[in-house]
């Protein structure tokens, strides 16, 4: 049972509004252990995936503790982004060896900000910017980073450690004025919004016209996902409220006014079959992973072509 002051809700599909839902199955949150039973529900109607019943938009911070890695210094992330700046200052300095490396150094952001995206590099809006490491890798890359968070810690330590400028507000509506923006990056953001369709229309707002906004979110149509089923770690419940596919994030978009959509699967995680069979804790498990992960490596052309890489990362132009 859900204790009384952490409500839930039973919520309309984002996407057509409709209100007829087939529970998949029932989980709790797995990471944090905060009591809550949630449902991940599909729309009979459009397919969509929502978790449902959710939280209520005034109890869901309760299922973002303090130890809510995305929003302190120990996200894994802020190392390997230290790791890429590194790389970069050194690559700019250094001439034959530098036009090798670059590309390496670069690889996490170009993956996201692909040089076909355009040559000009102007303000750019990420929501949902936890302590800032994109908003650090992009100030780098030549652009005028902006990060958007609701957690007011996060903010705060995305200027402290990478000495951009932060705003803490939600997303709806986006504090800024239309046409502003050149870029807007939502980085596993989307999932967790109440109504990313909303969300969509006002990053539409925002853009200027012929401006960009990336993506990445997690993938429901993930190999992960289809060998797992109910136990697929990236449902994390209750925080992710939305479960996309290929097509449901093609259709949010386009329902927001997008046009030019790119949608594609991307990183394979050979190790995520192995996880099960050796946790972390387990003195053979960097070992035991790689053996056990390596062979799915053949899977990857598949993968791609089925479009059942652990994410999905989307363009689409205003």
């Amino acid at each position: 049972m859900t204790p009384l002051n952490l409500q839930t809700e039973l919520a309309s599909c984002d996407l057509c509004g409709a209100d007829d839902w087939e529970t998949l199955f029932v989980g709790q949150d797995r990471r944090h252990g905060v009591p809550g039973e949630f449902g991940v529900a599909k729309c009979r109607n459009c397919g969509h995936l929502q978790t449902n019943p959710r939280p209520t938009r005034n109890t869901i911070h309760i299922y973002y503790p303090e130890t809510y890695s995305a929003h302190s210094l120990s996200c894994g992330r802020v190392d390997r982004s230290l790791r890429d700046l590194k790389l970069m200052k050194f690559a700019q300095k250094t001439g034959f060896w530098g036009k090798l490396i670059l590309p390496i150094a670069t690889y996490r952001f170009r993956s996201l900000v692909p040089s076909w995206l355009g040559k000009e590099k102007g303000l750019l809006l990420e929501v949902g910017c936890g302590v800032g490491w994109f908003c650090g890798l992009a100030k780098v890359m030549g652009w005028q980073p902006v990060g958007l968070d609701i957690s007011a810690d996060a903010c705060r330590e995305a200027r402290k450690m990478w000495s951009v400028a932060t705003v803490c507000s939600d997303s709806l509506p986006l504090p800024f004025k239309s046409q502003a923006f050149h870029l807007v990056v939502l980085c596993h953001t989307l999932e967790h919004l109440f109504s990313p369709k909303q969300v969509l229309k006002e990053v539409h707002r925002v853009l200027k016209n012929g401006g960009w906004v990336a993506l990445e979110v997690p993938n429901a149509n993930s190999l992960g996902r289809k060998v797992f089923g109910e136990g697929w770690d990236t449902w994390e419940l209750p925080r992710h409220l939305h479960h996309f596919t290929p097509e449901t994030l093609k259709r949010v978009l386009e329902q927001a006014g997008f046009q030019n959509i790119k949608v594609v699967s991307a990183r394979h995680k050979p190790f995520l079959l192995a996880k099960r069979l050796l946790p972390k804790k387990h003195p053979l498990a960097k070992l035991g992973r790689l053996l056990l992960g390596l062979p799915t490596w053949v899977l990857l052309p598949l993968l791609k072509v089925r479009q059942e890489g652990e994410v999905l990362r989307a363009w689409a132009q205003k």
